[in-house]
């Protein structure tokens, strides 16, 4: 017992250290970058760093104290993962690597949920958590601010799109999807007890977060912020009443900050946000956007009709998607469909497709299991937690959030863990001398190997930014990322299209068929876009109009709606 007293003394500072540099910290890491998702985006790379010394930190703490604390029904958590890896194996991936990574993540995220309960955080420690969650809230509506009105003043430190609010997440309804969750999350400390003996700083840190996060995201517009953050507010205002009665004054402050930031942001500029807001609702009326999510939803369930049980296997979406896009298209010629698809804007519809059924059933298991503890804690504590997880949750059902931020699935991940925390077992578990040894050599090491491929991933993904922009000795500057697990093959299609435009201008067909070759096989596994444009000028300069003309059609048929090679088709007497 003394043991164990020991070694859970210290680790709560260990977990709310850590988890202030994921959540604060983090998200300021920059360096200049092409843009993307996961490890393309500068942030992301810390944000898994210091996840995995929460993780590591947990397993140690197993070990050593020989105690496993889980929350009720658990089995419900770790379900998804197993049922996500049988799936992953029985279907089966044309593409191992991002096959690697989805488990990675997926699995990494559940091993975070379960680590946080070793640490046995008190009450003060979690809010202390969430003040942190509403500074960085705070912090990302000033850069966004910044961004607006004098975006020159931080060119050098963050990307910036004109005047366009993105914060540090490069994307505007991450933003909004964050920005809503510190709103929530301000009203909701105001309605905790220790609100009372709060110093005046963490009061006025609340207001400040509501009226900033409402004005940025009003003046974006943003339907999945806007939605969020009122729904939010009303479940959380209707569920805990009474508590917002006992603090009448300083819950009239917060709303007053929220119409403060909410008027102008909606307001001001020449096309204000109120006006972005109601024009995108006018396009949902008129049946554009609705035309285009209709369909996108037809194709996703013919998708899951062909494979129902395991699904087309992880990393292969964008193959079967530009398949079916075909089909669909030559059955409904007047059908709205995106230029480009990467993802199907949700995350069940994705799940269902490269997952299948199964898959899905371990999601809605965890899902319930949720549900059930909010249920058990009653609707005052359990109306707050289901107003907390809204945004992100919100979010996921129209795009991909977790995949491109993963500040935001740790966030969400988090949000999980404290409406799980009020129901725990501890289990014993009986560890012999070496077993434990081993287990705390091999966390050890898996942090420092983790924290060797993050700085590797950071360098990899700085020089891919050089070699896009700077002309001179560009083939030095993919040498790292080639030898990246990660952007392997982001390096090795840079380095294919840069020995194509070489070969041309050299005129040398050898390694133009080459490089023909090996865009026919990566159009077979992986077909994006721009591999089309390159293969197309590959068989334009060695004079193979058969073989041009086919990859033409070959891509009018992943991508009916793409112009460009709606344009191309034009000039094959017979593309097919």
């Amino acid at each position: 017992m003394q043991t164990v007293m020991r070694h859970r003394r210290g680790s709560g500072i260990y977990c709310t250290a850590l988890l202030t540099a994921l959540f604060l910290l983090a998200p300021l890491y920059f360096q200049p970058n092409p843009g993307g998702r996961g490890l393309e985006l500068p942030y992301n790379i810390p944000v898994w760093g210091f996840a995995s010394f929460v993780i590591g930190g947990g397993l140690y703490l197993v070990a050593a104290t020989q105690q496993f604390i889980r929350p009720a029904h658990s089995w419900a958590f770790l379900l998804f993962p197993l049922v996500m890896i049988l799936s992953g194996i029985v279907a089966g991936s044309s593409q191992p690597i991002p096959w690697l990574f989805r488990q990675i993540y997926v699995v990494g995220g559940i091993l975070f949920l379960f680590s946080l309960f070793q640490f046995n955080l008190k009450q003060p420690q979690v809010e202390r958590i969430l003040y942190v969650v509403v500074a960085s809230a705070v912090i990302n509506a000033l850069i966004a601010t910044t961004q607006i009105f004098s975006p020159e003043l931080i060119q050098g430190w963050l990307v910036t799109a004109g005047n366009t609010p993105i914060g540090t997440f490069q994307q505007i309804n991450l933003l909004s999807s964050f920005l809503a969750t510190g709103i929530i999350l301000s009203f909701y400390l105001m309605s905790r007890p220790s609100i009372g003996s709060a110093p005046l700083a963490a009061r006025l840190l609340l207001v400040v977060c509501i009226g900033s996060g409402a004005f940025i995201i009003t003046y974006i517009g943003s339907r999945v912020g806007m939605l969020a953050a009122v729904s939010g507010l009303i479940i959380l205002l209707i569920s805990r009443r009474q508590l917002f009665k006992k603090r009448a004054m300083l819950t009239c402050l917060g709303l007053l900050s929220l119409l403060a930031g909410t008027i102008p942001g909606g307001t001001i500029q020449e096309l204000s946000g109120f006006e972005k807001l109601s024009q995108k609702t006018v396009e949902i009326a008129k049946g554009a956007d609705a035309s285009i999510r209709i369909n996108m939803y037809a194709m996703a369930l013919e998708l899951v009709a062909q494979k129902p049980g395991f699904g087309h296997g992880i990393g292969n979406f964008q193959r079967v998607w530009g398949m079916q896009s075909g089909d669909y298209h030559q059955r409904n010629p007047d059908a709205r469909l995106p230029p480009y698809v990467t993802h199907p804007h949700n995350e069940l519809v994705y799940w269902l497709i490269e997952g299948g059924i199964v898959s899905v059933v371990g999601i809605l298991v965890a899902v319930g299991a949720t549900l059930l503890a909010m249920i058990r804690c009653g609707p005052q504590r359990g109306g707050g937690y289901a107003a907390l997880l809204l945004p992100i949750s919100l979010h996921a059902q129209v795009e991909l959030p977790f995949y491109i931020s993963s500040l935001h699935w740790f966030l969400w991940l988090f949000l999980i863990f404290m409406l799980l925390r009020h129901r725990t077992t501890t289990a014993t578990v009986p560890l012999s001398l070496p077993a434990t040894r081993l287990i705390k050599v091999s966390v050890i090491l898996a942090c420092v190997g983790s924290s060797y491929f993050m700085i590797h991933s950071a360098r990899a993904q700085s020089d891919i930014y050089a070699y896009l922009t700077k002309k001179e000795g560009q083939g030095s500057y993919l040498r790292v990322a080639l030898n990246n697990l990660y952007f392997n093959a982001y390096a090795e299609r840079l380095a294919m299209r840069n020995l194509l435009h070489a070969s041309i201008l050299g005129k040398n067909p050898d390694k133009v068929r080459y490089f023909a070759q090996w865009a026919e096989q990566q159009i077979a596994v992986n077909p994006r876009l721009k591999l089309f444009e390159d293969l197309i000028n590959a068989y334009t300069f060695l004079e193979l109009e058969e073989a041009r003309c086919k990859i033409i059609h070959t891509g009018t048929w992943m991508y009916p709606m793409n112009q460009p090679l709606k344009t191309a088709a034009g000039t094959c007497k017979n593309p097919g």
